[in-house]
């Protein structure tokens, strides 16, 4: 704050709004904004994905690259603190960012990065030893030497002539009473919120009906989605020689990425965001669910907590120790469980909340993710399971069908039970949903969430109903699922190794993490490179190999600004 009140006039020149930025980032001539010389026009419109229907189709003949639209990305709160944290060196940074879903950026936003970028760039010379070994107190050419290579480092490729001289500009523009020092500071602040790091967008060079990514935006896509940080030394210098231009570069630094601790975060989130542990529309996360404390005492917050590191463990099991195929995600039994967690799945473990082994959970009764207690306490409601909750979740985000909105009148309230007539859950699902209006859609989802009928509200294994005494009837009959899935099951156990072979699982996962390797939903156009990945794990099934699919897929190393 000292140097703000010295710099006076630094404040405005910081102050540019980003959402008056203009033309594209890196663009030269008289479209460039005022904050760097140019930002995207209206992020997140530059073109989007275009689904059925859409502007977009794939031409059936896979021997050129085709891709969907491409659109201008801001940095996720992840990525930017991961960014900041890469450029400063300063594992401690912990910026207050909310997740932006404006297309262009609000005045709060600008406002969050200005105090982030000041909050964050230190007051001493000692954050620019990497960038340097100059002493830049006197001498203005080292100066130069240092804030050029910080932007070209938070920029994530060489700077263009334009943004050197926007950047010499800014610094000319600094007040003369500065010192060297105090105007690097504020150069850092200002590059911490020019568009060219705040977004990723990559032009290309033209190349048919698409535009070829050059190796250092490559290296941007790559390391964004496997770390949610900037690309390291190593994958800048493979950017600068060319090793990226290949498909054979491209997976051998992906396979490094990959086997890197700082690519258990992103697997982790991928695997809490598949099973909604965040919530979803009106379903809340595992952190607010609501539970009868009367019937789940114990379901507090510690274990709450628990159960979202139990799965998290589980995921670095698969992917780290296990083979990282779907199979092994879906039907593993091995389990990371402290006491709480061992006693509610009823096996030998720890004693204490704070005592932490792994285990190998009864393969009678838990296979894979969808039988952890985590994903079946937010499945749920508050004090009997939910078939429809989890009918409606297997459907939609493991089978990735389409389900029709529910009628205007639909009664969400939570099914109860209390004895008489209607004794059981599954019971008085069928009787709410078994009218016409409800019966079309409900005959597919219920028998799905019926196989889930042993897992009680906060996930434990039940034979008889809490509620009622009842004896569980978890069979499901899959026929009318809309999918491959035939016959009857008993079960989850047996319902979650027919996922792990099911082609539209293996579809829905690579689209899954598409969505997450471009920001975007595949498009009609993407349909190549969908099979193509396809094709590469179809035996296999496995998860690493479907991320080094997508990272050598056409749709990865190009782009297409088509409206």
């Amino acid at each position: 704050m000292q140097n703000r009140r010295l710099l006076g006039t630094a404040g405005v020149l910081l102050a540019i709004g980003l959402g008056g930025c203009v033309g594209k980032i890196g663009s030269s001539g008289p479209e460039a904004g005022p904050l760097g010389p140019g930002g995207p026009d209206s992020p997140g419109t530059a073109g989007s994905s275009s689904g059925p229907g859409g502007p977009g189709s794939a031409s059936g003949d896979c021997t050129a690259p085709q891709v969907g639209a491409e659109r201008i990305q801001r940095l996720t709160p992840r990525e930017y603190t991961n960014s900041l944290r890469a450029l400063l060196d300063d594992d401690a940074l912990a910026p207050v960012l909310d997740a932006d879903k404006e297309p262009i950026a609000t005045l709060d936003a600008v406002r969050k990065w200005f105090n982030a970028a000041e909050a964050a760039v230190p007051s001493d010379a000692a954050w620019l030893g990497r960038y340097g070994r100059c002493d830049p107190a006197t001498d203005v050419a080292c100066a130069k030497e240092l804030y050029e290579s910080f932007a070209e480092r938070a920029f994530r490729r060489p700077l263009k002539e334009d943004e050197r001289e926007w950047l010499a500009s800014s610094w000319a523009a600094l007040p003369a009473r500065a010192t060297n020092v105090q105007r690097l500071e504020v150069m850092g602040e200002l590059v911490l919120q020019a568009p060219q790091f705040l977004y990723q967008y990559a032009e290309g060079t033209p190349a048919g009906a698409v535009n070829v990514l050059d190796g250092h935006a490559r290296a941007e896509r790559l390391s964004y989605f496997l770390w949610d940080a900037p690309p390291d030394a190593d994958l800048l210098a493979a950017a600068a020689s060319g090793e990226l231009d290949t498909r054979e570069g491209m997976r051998a630094h992906g396979e490094r990425l990959l086997a890197d601790e700082r690519a258990k975060p992103v697997l982790r989130s991928f695997l809490a965001d598949w099973l909604e542990l965040e919530g979803a529309t009106i379903l809340p996360g595992l952190d607010e669910t609501p539970k009868d404390s009367k019937l789940f005492p114990g379901f507090d917050g510690a274990l709450r907590q628990s159960m979202r590191r139990e799965l998290e463990t589980f995921m670095d099991h698969v992917m780290f120790e296990a083979d990282g195929s779907l199979m092994e995600l879906f039907t593993s039994t091995r389990a990371y469980v402290n006491g709480p967690l061992a006693e509610l799945y009823g096996v030998e473990g720890p004693a204490t909340a704070d005592e932490w082994a792994w285990v190998d959970l009864e393969p009678t009764e838990r296979a894979g993710m969808l039988t952890r207690a985590g994903f079946l306490a937010v499945h749920a409601s508050q004090n009997v399971t939910s078939p429809i909750r989890r009918g409606v979740y297997l459907l939609k985000e493991v089978l990735c069908a389409t389900l029709p909105s529910p009628p205007a009148n639909v009664d969400n309230t939570p099914v109860e039970v209390t004895g008489g007539e209607i004794k059981t859950v599954r019971q008085a699902t069928l009787q709410r949903t078994g009218n016409a209006a409800c019966g079309g859609c409900h005959s597919r989802i219920n028998e799905l969430g019926f196989a889930f009928e042993h897992y009680d509200a906060i996930g434990r294994w039940q034979e008889e109903e809490a509620q009622t005494g009842e004896a569980v009837d978890a069979t499901a009959n899959l026929d009318a699922s809309g999918s491959s899935l035939r016959g009857t099951v008993d079960g989850a156990i047996e319902l979650s190794r027919l996922l792990a072979e099911s082609p539209e699982v293996a579809t829905c996962a690579t689209e899954r993490w598409f969505q997450v390797a471009l920001k975007r939903s595949p498009a009609p156009l993407d349909a190549c490179s969908i099979q193509e990945i396809r094709a590469k794990t179809s035996e296999t099934r496995s998860i690493r190999e479907l991320l080094l699919a997508l990272a050598t897929s056409d749709a990865f190393s190009n782009v297409s600004h088509r409206e």
